[in-house]
């Protein structure tokens, strides 16, 4: 599976967040493990430990499995290294800012950061313990659909993101919280992508997961050079 793919599809799942009063998230880190499968095709897994720190801007993946590299996104490139050096370098448009992992630090995912955007809120419902959320594009915005997101207990359930044709791109479920610091951040996500008629499924596990750590500086901003 495109490596790029890959990450774009984990930045959209990961961390949600309640904030306490006076408190600042500005980094997070945690052990994640990846398994993905295509439909019709062989199941693979990914194995590693992803830093992020807001303050640096730079997203940061110390894969271990199935071979060592590092994946680094920061403003517009996605760059793979293997055993120290530049492998791959590939311009993208710049997102990380727009990620989850972003988002959470900055205490704005309980409604998936689109309070930020342009999006506006059609209705509310409730249906048992969950509330509902669909959310209206903005006018004249031809390439973008609905997106609906649900919460239980102040804390983000699940995303269903749509097309303008109202088809269903992407569903994320999140699972298991634990608090860290003061964070609550789901343990397990569930991701299933709709692309090009096939689905590609993803659950990704965290473990052992840190906020505001002041260790592994080099991994936070890592720009080549030994691990």
């Amino acid at each position: 599976m495109n490596k790029y793919l890959l990450v774009a599809g984990t930045f959209i799942l990961l961390f949600v967040e309640i904030s306490v009063l006076g408190q600042n998230f500005y980094r997070i880190e945690s052990d994640i493990s990846i398994k993905t499968k295509e439909q019709g095709g062989k199941g693979s897994l990914t194995m590693g430990r992803v830093y992020y720190d807001k303050t640096i801007g730079k997203l940061v993946y110390d894969i271990t499995f199935p071979e060592r590299e590092i994946w680094v996104v920061s403003d517009s490139l996605s760059m793979i290294y293997r055993n120290g050096s530049l492998y791959q370098r590939t311009v993208i448009n710049p997102f990380v800012e727009t990620t989850l992992f972003h988002k959470s630090l900055e205490g704005k995912l309980i409604d998936f950061g689109l309070s930020d955007t342009p999006y506006t809120i059609e209705k509310v419902e409730r249906d048992g313990n969950l509330v509902i959320t669909t959310w209206e594009p903005p006018p004249r915005s031809d390439n973008l659909g609905k997106i609906i997101t649900s919460t239980i207990r102040n804390s983000l359930h699940g995303v269903a993101i749509k097309n303008s044709s109202g088809d269903i791109l992407s569903k994320q479920i999140f699972e298991n919280y634990k608090m860290v610091s003061g964070l609550m951040v789901p343990s397990e996500i569930i991701q299933v992508m709709y692309q090009s008629g096939s689905e590609v499924y993803q659950v990704i596990t965290l473990s052992d997961i840190a906020v505001n750590s002041i260790e592994n500086e080099n991994m936070y901003n890592y720009s080549g050079g030994s691990y």
